[in-house]
This record gives C-alpha cells, structure tokens and sequence, in this order.
C-alpha cells in the first residue's frame, strides 16, 4: 500500500515543488530502499528504531522536512494526480488549514462499514462553510508550517489513536480557518472491519479520551463522553438529564450484543450507519467511564454555552 501511495506522489500534476517525508515507525522492515525505487521524486525515509506512536512520527516527519506548507496523508491510501495542486490552492491565507476529501477506494465501495467511514467529518455536514475542529482528519490534512509550529505540533504524549481531535482543538485556539478542500482527493485502502473499528474505539476511549478531557473539557460534550457524569437533576438542563438516562438504558451488553447481532445484515447498506454510529459510540464511551472508575478521575464537562 505504501508503494501505491508514492507511485501517485509520483504522478502529480503541479507547478509546485514538492518534497515526500516517510516516516517508519519503528517497523521490522527496511524501508531505506524505497529512497532509490522513488527517486523521481524527492523522498526521504525517517526511520524510528523503536514505535513512538502516531503524534511523534508525525512531528518527526515535520522535523525532517523543508516545505512552507505541510500535508499530512497516510500510508494505507493513494491520492488523485492533482492532489497536491489541490491543497497549495486551498491555502490563501496563513491561517488556512485544508481538510482533504477521503473517499473510498473502488474494491470497498459496496461495503457498509467502508460507506460509512467515507461519509464522516466534513462530509457530514450540511453548511461547509462552518467546519468544527472535531472534523479534523489528519489521513488528509495540510496547513502552513508556520500555523503548524504557532499551535506546538502534534501532543506527542498522545501516543494512541485520535491524536487528530487535539489537533484540531489547538488549530482552532490558534485562529485557523478550516476549508473542506474537496479536489484533494486520496483514496482508503484499508480493509473494512468492524472489529478493527471496535479495537481502536477502545484505544481511544481508555487512552486518548481522558487526555482530550482533560485539556479541552468541552470537548467531554462533543465526543457525549459528558454522559458517563451522576445525573444532577438540578443542575443538568432537561436535554442533559435525558441524554444520561439514554446512555443508562441504551449503553448496556444486551443491547450492544443485538447491534452486532444486526451489523450481520450488511445487505441493509445504509441502515447500518446508526448502527455502527451506536457500536463505536459504545465501545469508547463504555472504555472511558472504565478508566475513570479505575483511576478515580472525573469528566468535567464544560457548562452548556461555552
């Protein structure tokens, strides 16, 4: 896969000089020679000799590189010929940061699970022109290396999946304007599988979400995690109290094990996505309030408004 995403580097149609960085997080391979197979384009492989996680590699492959302007894609996809075209056009200003258009490869596009994925984040929006930080996608992201150094990178202590969500919460304290650049495309090669889903949302429940609580508390909101709270029957607004007595009936074993039960049908197509919206919401919802009973700590949520 990370040869057909450099064979489309490779093809790019562009004015514009471009360097590639690949960072090897700490793999068994040696991908040294990729450097000489690739060398009709500028490409240097950074090798980490031990894993270090996703937010470091990331911050490594920056540290590495020259460009004014940082694109982010990952290994597992390839990218249309003027994808790079595409991004350096989106950025009109300083504070530009252009969220890229990831959509389905062709072998998974009758997929439920992988129809899905290609409908989250800006995607799903209905005004586009007013994108939150949550729709951050860091797969397809790019922004000027000055906007980059301005928010302090990557939290490199995020070491786990959904380092993207700090991110995005760091570029919108930083003043970024963020565009949904539509004409830079890459394609997700990834093999849809729920249980893959499932794993990474309890990575990210039980170690990437107390993080994300902690230093933005009002994200607690905007990942529901605020539900996992005692219901305060004075104090929550009605819409509150109502969404903590949903999470006491909806998020338990039984109801969990008929979901996955009914994710079985994948002839349903798109009625599936309310059901794979509930098995991740589930899993790290469910592995957040884990970790908060084990280590004793609370999810303060910020009030309503803020």
């Amino acid at each position: 896969m990370l040869r057909a995403l450099l064979d489309s580097l490779s093809r790019q149609t562009t004015s514009h000089r471009y360097e590639v960085v690949v960072v090897d997080d700490g793999s068994a391979g040696d991908l040294g020679p990729l450097e000489v197979e690739f060398s009709d384009i500028t490409l240097r492989v950074i090798r980490l000799p031990r894993s270090r996680g996703r937010a470091f590699a990331r911050n490594e492959g920056v540290r590495n590189s020259a460009g004014k302007i940082l694109v982010f894609v990952d290994d597992d996809m390839t990218v249309v010929d003027r994808f790079v075209e595409a991004h350096v056009a989106a950025h009109t200003a300083s504070e530009a940061v252009a969220i890229g258009d990831v959509l389905t490869a062709p072998e998974y596009r009758r997929d439920p699970l992988a129809r899905y994925v290609e409908q989250q984040g800006v995607r799903r929006l209905r005004n586009k022109q007013k994108i939150p930080p949550k729709c951050v996608r860091t797969g397809n992201l790019s922004m000027s290396r000055e906007m980059f150094g301005k928010i302090g990178m990557f939290d490199e202590a995020i070491d786990r999946y959904g380092e993207d969500m700090d991110l995005g919460m760091k570029l919108y304290y930083g003043g970024a304007k963020f565009v949904f650049a539509d004409r830079a495309i890459s394609y997700h090669h990834h093999p849809p599988d729920i249980d893959d889903v499932i794993a990474k949302m309890e990575e990210y429940g039980r170690y990437t979400v107390p993080l994300l609580v902690a230093q933005h508390p009002e994200i607690a909101r905007v990942i529901r995690v605020h539900v996992t709270e005692p219901i305060r029957w004075f104090r929550d607004r009605p819409a509150v109290v109502l969404q903590k007595l949903a999470y006491r009936a909806g998020m338990t074993p039984p109801v969990y094990r008929f979901a996955r039960w009914l994710y079985r049908f994948q002839g349903l197509g798109r009625l599936l996505f309310p059901v794979i919206d509930y098995l991740r919401a589930y899993t790290y919802i469910r592995a957040y309030a884990e970790t908060r009973r084990e280590t004793g700590a609370g999810a303060r949520g910020s009030e309503p408004g803020t």
